[in-house]
């Protein structure tokens, strides 16, 4: 007797006790008809019936599909194993790179593999892995759309929630947690596949006022010293208000975070060239994957009502002008209208809408961004849609540290640790420690476009996860001398040397003469390591207005009823530049506040 293959046993098992559920909408026959001739058969569900003999049913449990896909993926599982086990798996398999194993959190087999249209591999939106897959291609592109296009749309059915977010990122989830901790009927909406946002991309730390991680190590720091030194980055263009609520409930963030479990520690120095050290990170690798890694599971625990692959197109409001709920398309599901009391628009930033930022800054026309593929500023236009107040998003955030050749960000960690840039001459141009906006066109301005940021096993063991990581991925480029690095980079080795040399003094004399540098954090001594990095847009730093209760305003700076805002969507609060840190501890504080007013709008209509 031939020996059948576990995936096709697997197949064959499924295939027996799910059949009997299913309809004849989606019998053996259509299915046959479908997936298992023409194009459609070189698909991933055509090659499960013509190679294994499987139905539909193998995949879908019943005729309709949701549109998190949650119950195919489940499918999945039982015959390929968890998420864990491919990881697992891939490793033992020696494979240098795991998509199972990913920063993404990525747990939706259908994130990837379509069963039918051309899978991709989800971690080519941002990189270039060599990653085969079975009817693949390589990359998905999350166009901008439209969304004045679903102006008259009508929707095929309508529900009914308490508070709709939509965004899935950091502040959106924090947001949900609180609604649901106050047991509100919350749902979710996230149109990509998998929740995170941009928040999962974060590799810097999260900046507090007071924390313990500070006491503990001597820091004495204070609200109006952090409000100075955002001030001072974002060149006084700042929502002050906005700024001075970040510090005096940053402690508070942190302590939220800490009761899910997370912990973190303070980066020594100024980071960004600010007063007090203030910055916490993590020794486990990006803040960002760490702390969704906390809150995501929180999400889940709370019960509120998550749905991925769900876009909203449409924000109806009454002839008051109070906003009433959402129009969604879901993947599979359609168009549909979900009544609410309070909407929050939590959906991130315009950075991956080359069109959007270069009709307002056109000298960023083309530049690459590190911003997570789905940023394409939807709240910016569903929130104008209902006379929202949009301000300056001519501000872009350039960030100078991403990989030559990729959109991933190197975190400016490296530099604030002691790395250096230097130019194809072999030489440093401008202060390492400077504000990222003024980093980014200097970079620009080199022969190339890009620098090399130099560093040493001094920096290394300040951020030895990160620099593996980036080892992995084949950023890195190492050697014994400042010579044999400068063969390797193609610099000039005399001037590259005496580069060094001179950093190396300065270090030892805790003076830059050159260009002034505050805090010489390595001698640049020992073995040296160095990525070619390029700018890229980071983030922005423009957008919706609101107020200091996360409520919207419209162009006369009056509340719009029922709609409110948190994240990166609020503009003006990062002023001209955003102060690395910010934005991670943003999401938590003003999430928090989005929630809190929600909650006393919803008291103020039952009283």
């Amino acid at each position: 007797m031939k020996t059948l293959s576990r995936l096709t046993l697997c197949a064959v098992l499924t295939l027996t006790s799910c059949s009997v559920a299913f309809s004849a909408g989606m019998s053996d026959v259509s299915g046959k008809a479908l997936y298992q001739t023409g194009k459609k058969a070189d698909y991933l569900a055509g090659y499960h019936g013509k190679a294994l003999g499987a139905d539909c049913a193998v995949c879908h449990p019943s005729q309709s599909v949701s549109d998190s896909e949650r119950e195919i993926d489940a499918n999945c599982q039982k015959c390929h194993g968890t998420y864990q086990q491919l990881g697992q798996k891939d490793k033992s398999n020696g494979k240098p790179i795991s998509a199972h194993q990913g920063h993404l959190s990525i747990s939706s087999c259908t994130t990837c593999h379509k069963g039918h249209e051309e899978s991709f591999a989800y971690c080519n939106n941002c990189h270039i892995f060599n990653m085969p897959m079975k009817f693949d291609r390589a990359k998905v592109p999350y166009a901008p759309e439209d969304l004045s296009f679903y102006k008259n749309a009508i929707p095929n059915r309508e529900e009914t929630a308490d508070i709709v977010i939509v965004g899935g990122g950091g502040a959106g989830m924090v947001a949900a947690i609180e609604l649901q901790k106050a047991g509100k009927k919350v749902v979710l909406l996230e149109k990509m596949p998998i929740l995170g946002g941009s928040s999962l991309l974060a590799t810097g730390g999260m900046n507090v006022v007071g924390s313990k991680p500070q006491k503990d190590s001597g820091v004495k720091d204070d609200v109006d010293t952090f409000v100075k030194d955002s001030l001072h980055l974002g060149k006084g263009k700042n929502d002050q208000d906005l700024i001075r609520i970040l510090g005096t409930n940053s402690n508070d963030a942190y302590e939220w975070f800490e009761s899910l479990g997370g912990q973190l520690e303070l980066q020594k120095g100024k980071t960004g060239g600010t007063t007090n050290p203030r910055q916490l990170y993590t020794k486990s690798g990006g803040i960002g994957r760490y702390m969704v890694e906390m809150i995501e599971p929180a999400l889940v625990k709370s019960g509120a009502d998550v749905r991925v692959n769900s876009k909203v197109v449409r924000l109806v409001h009454d002839k008051a002008g109070q906003v009433t709920g959402v129009i969604v398309k879901g993947k599979n599901s359609g168009l549909y209208q979900i009544n609410a009391k309070a909407v929050i628009l939590a959906t991130g930033s315009y950075a991956n809408n080359g069109a959007l930022v270069a009709k307002y800054n056109p000298q960023f026309e083309g530049i690459i961004t590190t911003a997570q593929p789905g940023s394409h500023g939807d709240g910016i236009a569903l929130a104008s849609e209902v006379g929202a107040q949009v301000n300056h998003l001519e501000r872009v955030q350039i960030h100078p540290n991403a990989a030559a050749g990729t959109t991933i960000m190197i975190t400016q960690a490296i530099r604030n640790n002691g790395g250096i840039l230097v130019n194809r001459s072999g030489k440093r141009f401008v202060d390492d420690q400077a504000a990222r906006n003024k980093l980014g066109p200097e970079i620009l301005k080199q022969q190339g476009g890009s620098a090399f940021l130099i560093y040493n096993d001094e920096v290394v063991e300040k951020r030895k996860k990160v620099h593996e990581g980036y080892v992995k991925l084949g950023f890195v480029k190492t050697a014994d001398t400042p010579e044999e690095l400068a063969k390797i980079l193609d610099l000039p080795e005399q001037e590259f040397a005496q580069t060094i040399k001179n950093y190396s003094s300065y270090h030892d004399r805790k003076s830059d003469p050159d260009f002034n540098r505050k805090e010489l954090m390595s001698s640049m001594r020992g073995r040296l390591y160095a990525i070619e990095v390029i700018p890229g847009i980071g983030g922005t730093l423009g957008g919706i207005k609101a107020n200091t209760s996360m409520q919207v305003l419209n162009n006369d700076g009056k509340v719009i009823p029922g709609l409110l805002a948190c994240g990166e969507v609020v503009g003006e609060w990062h002023g001209m530049d955003r102060y690395g840190g910010n934005a991670v501890t943003g999401n938590i504080v003003f999430g928090k506040i989005a929630a809190k007013t929600a909650l006393e709008q919803l008291k103020n209509e039952t009283n």
